[in-house]
């Protein structure tokens, strides 16, 4: 199998685009360089991968390289995205072979986490679904907010610097909101008179979404659907998840619980989709994705709950 990357090959960049736009029926209106600028930036391509074959493309994974920060601790994760492989190519196990390649490279990551709604074919490859995100329709509503100028970011800024006082959230470096407020154009930041600030839309991935707001308790926007993280859902609002997780390197993992739980939670083994942890002292076996969902939902383990915090994956973050 020949696994190349934007680095090596930049000129591919353009097919490998047109084959992940042909995947996800993407139409003129939209563009995917324009909806994932953070994926495609050129310092990037080494992490863009894609398989050769005759001189073509026939498939295509980017990953792209994060940060998870809580309070003082920082762990490293591996988001992947532009997932594609051509028709004549699928059912051949090229995307299995390609992920795997990937994950050998890049073992050092606590979690792997990708997007979708294709839940049992990801489950195939040990990526579960995590996080609970509630639905609030609005979208009958009118709203009256004025778009957001870029000249003074700070409040929406330090408010997601203080997220991570209560959340796990990707950290954002000054380029990362540079390519948010200039390169991202597709996404839109609203600001109402009270100075709340939201983040709608992102081409064809999340029009007509609500998917971030600042501070954390604004109220829910008019004209819009709201995504919220969420432990107790209002009877009747559609739930989903804030996406898929497969496990990475166990001492990663490890760091985090013990921080989290000042010492309580630990994970003492983990071997073939089985994972030993300590609790309290006393040891219990769960399969990788019980471990998860345990930890993140759906379905939190009672008594971890106030151990770990949420994670909390914006819009503009995924990919």
């Amino acid at each position: 199998m020949n696994v190349k990357t934007l680095k090596e090959m930049p000129n591919k960049l353009n097919e490998c685009v047109s084959l992940i736009e042909s995947a996800f029926n993407y139409n003129d209106t939209y563009s995917y360089k324009e909806d994932f600028s953070l994926l495609l930036q050129e310092e990037n391509y080494e992490n863009c991968f894609f398989i050769m074959e005759e001189g073509e493309v026939r498939a295509t994974l980017f990953t792209l390289p994060r940060v998870l920060e809580y309070k003082d601790i920082d762990i490293p994760v591996l988001f992947l995205g532009g997932i594609s492989v051509r028709d004549d190519r699928r059912g051949a196990g090229v995307f299995k072979s390609l992920l795997e390649t990937i994950i050998l490279l890049n073992g050092d990551y606590a979690f792997y986490l990708l997007w979708s709604d294709l839940s049992q074919l990801y489950e195939k490859f040990s990526f579960y679904e995590f996080g609970l995100i509630e639905e609030i329709d609005l979208s009958d509503k009118e709203n009256h907010l004025k778009e957001f100028e870029p000249t003074d970011t700070g409040l929406f800024v330090e408010s997601y610097l203080h997220l991570k006082d209560k959340y796990l959230v990707p950290k954002r470096t000054d380029k990362d909101w540079y390519n948010l407020l200039f390169d991202c154009k597709s996404i839109q930041i609203l600001e109402d008179r009270q100075k709340h600030f939201y983040f709608v839309n992102k081409g064809m991935d999340l029009q007509g979404i609500c998917h971030e707001h600042h501070p954390i308790d604004s109220p829910p926007l008019n004209g819009f659907i709201n995504w919220r993280l969420t432990d107790k859902p209002k009877q009747g609002n559609p739930l989903r998840y804030m996406g898929f997780m497969r496990m990475g390197n166990i001492q990663h993992i490890d760091r985090l619980l013990r921080f989290t739980s000042n010492e309580r939670l630990k994970v003492d083994h983990y071997n073939d989709g089985l994972v030993t942890v300590m609790f309290d002292g006393e040891k219990y076996e769960l399969q990788e994705k019980d471990f998860i969902q345990g930890l993140w939902g759906p379905g939190r383990i009672e008594e971890w709950t106030e151990l770990m915090p949420h994670i909390l994956i914006h819009g503009y973050d995924s990919i």
